[in-house]
């Protein structure tokens, strides 16, 4: 099958919000005494939420009164303060960059010289690490920790149940947003600035429009079922504006569990009775080895959503029998702010991300012609819709924001991931275009041997990569870098190599690690395991 048809619209009303600051205002209005946001024994309603991104906003707009939109970073842990600072960048009409924590403060300054940032607002244990770098951004003419911000005006407090919620819409009477006056902009102006994981080479800023996260919002929300009753516990390390613009968009409760503990996470869904459970594949994976499944069960929750690497099927149907609930892997990028394809509570076909959202068209290239492939094959995954961001950014002469388009002139973004599309529209992702390679006249999808391989018994996670092999003149070998269960069997590494499977994708090399290494937003590391396994170094080689 060639280009996919959009099926499904979304459905908004006329007063769908069309500017990101406006998201957190129109859920106050709806319910203001509803639970917004909890974490650590902190949290905000709906209308406290709104009151403190207004107070905000008016600081933010003072420090930078230049007349003109500027980018200001903001970075923390998954925590309440957050989603305030965020929108609060959004709503005085500036654009928002987040940035990881976790990057070490050389990456930090190229982020932040790449973008130009004017500001930044940062946890005080993210300034505390990053501060003296910052020094080195020339660009920065103001650097603000979270607990230097304005906190809930009275003004903007508002009665709540035990609960936290209520069933009373609208925002206290004496509520009154505080006169700034923001910079002007529409719903096509960039909103955001993302930073790609940097995985396959160094990090890309990313322009994302208004429309385009608001369009994102709601794509994740309708295949979600994620509305105004919903419960969303967030167990990611940190906020994934995609989620985070989903669950306020809906005028959703959501529960952050930062720490380190996924099961404490799922005994805090189980406790607070949420209805989405979203954590990263490795988070997964950890608690897909947990002795007792009775200890996962998730009966309130509708769906576990995962996304970023592809979890073993075992290993997904073992949690989804553990937590009683259908685990969703999605598929998204930076530049499609957010998800592009996902199933819902009905789950999806083994091995498969679901069909595209709402909104959104999917199709596969050929790898050398380009053109559709029509007969389910493997290529090139392209995207287009209004999700679809501007583009990537950099800086011009002049010091401003320039932006190259991320979409070709037809609309369509080559996302640079291979995959292959059924006849129903079900997409399977299979590998970074990169990745793929030939070994005898074959192509090989080391995504494909992977999942081969993490069927064996003695496989907890694998990796697989071409490398060269002795010399440079040779074949490149297709090398597995696994991580064995406890208590595998001796001789393991012999019986998996020598797995069937077509020739092409014959393991030539088991590398054994005790764990994958991974970059601070969870994905592998391929650049430590290709240093890892260049030769001479040896653990295991096929015969």
């Amino acid at each position: 099958m060639g280009t996919i048809v959009v099926a499904q619209r979304l459905e908004l009303s006329e007063e769908a919000p069309v500017l990101l600051g406006a998201l957190p205002r129109e859920a106050a209005r709806r319910s203001g005494r509803h639970l917004a946001v909890e974490a650590a024994g902190t949290s905000l309603t709906y209308a406290e939420l709104d009151a403190r991104v207004d107070a905000i906003a008016a600081r933010l707009a003072g420090l930078l009164d230049t007349g003109r939109r500027e980018v200001v970073a903001v970075s923390s842990v998954l925590g309440a303060d957050f989603p305030a600072v965020y929108y609060a960048v959004a709503r005085a009409g500036h654009i928002v960059a987040p940035v990881n924590p976790f990057l070490p403060p050389p990456v930090w300054q190229g982020l932040l010289r790449s973008v130009g940032a004017a500001a930044v607002v940062l946890a005080a244990d993210v300034r505390a690490a990053v501060g003296p770098a910052l020094a080195a951004v020339p660009s920065l003419r103001a650097v603000v920790s979270f607990d230097e911000l304005p906190g809930v005006p009275e003004t903007g407090r508002s009665e709540r149940s035990e609960t936290g919620s209520s069933e009373e819409a609208g925002l206290p009477e004496a509520y009154e947003p505080p006169e700034y006056e923001s910079v002007p902009a529409g719903p096509d102006d960039i909103a955001a600035i993302m930073f790609t994981s940097g995985s396959t080479g160094r990090p890309k800023g990313v322009a994302l429009t208004h429309r385009n996260l608001l369009t994102g919002a709601r794509q994740i929300g309708a295949a979600h079922g994620v509305g105004a009753d919903a419960v969303v516990l967030n167990a990611l390390p940190l906020y994934h504006p995609m989620h985070l613009n989903a669950a306020v968009t809906a005028g959703a409760t959501q529960l952050l569990a930062a720490g380190r503990d996924p099961v404490g996470a799922v005994r805090l869904a189980r406790e607070r009775r949420a209805t989405h459970f979203y954590a990263l594949p490795f988070q997964l994976a950890g608690l897909a080895e947990h002795p007792d499944p009775r200890a996962l069960d998730l009966p309130d929750v509708r769906l576990v959503g995962t996304g970023g690497l592809p979890l073993p099927p075992a290993t997904a149907h073992r949690l989804s029998t553990s937590f009683g609930a259908p685990l969703v892997q999605g598929y998204g990028l930076t530049e499609t702010a957010g998800l592009a394809h996902s199933a819902g509570a009905d789950g999806a076909p083994e091995g498969s991300v679901g069909p595209a959202l709402p909104e959104a068209t999917t199709r596969i290239v050929d790898l050398t012609t380009r053109e559709p492939v029509t007969d389910g094959g493997l290529g090139e995954i392209e995207i287009a819709g209004p999700h679809v961001a501007l583009g990537y950014v950099s800086l011009d002469a002049l010091g401003r924001l320039a932006v190259a388009p991320a979409a070709g002139s037809d609309g369509w973004f080559a996302t640079g991931d291979a995959g292959r599309l059924s006849p129903d529209g079900e997409l399977y992702v299979l590998d970074r275009v990169v990745d793929l390679y030939h070994h005898e006249g074959g192509l090989v999808s080391p995504g494909r041997v992977e999942r081969r391989l993490a069927a064996h018994p003695a496989v907890r996670e694998c990796a697989v990569l071409g490398l060269p092999g002795p010399g440079t003149d040779g074949p490149l070998l297709t090398t597995a870098f696994v991580a064995a269960r406890d208590g595998a069997e001796g001789g393991w590494e012999e019986r998996l190599a020598a797995a069937a499977g077509p020739e092409a994708e014959r393991v030539h090399r088991v590398v054994r690690v005790g764990a994958l290494p991974r970059l601070p937003n969870g994905k592998i590391d391929k650049a430590a395991l290709r240093e890892l396994g260049a030769f001479p170094v040896e653990a295991a080689v096929s015969g």
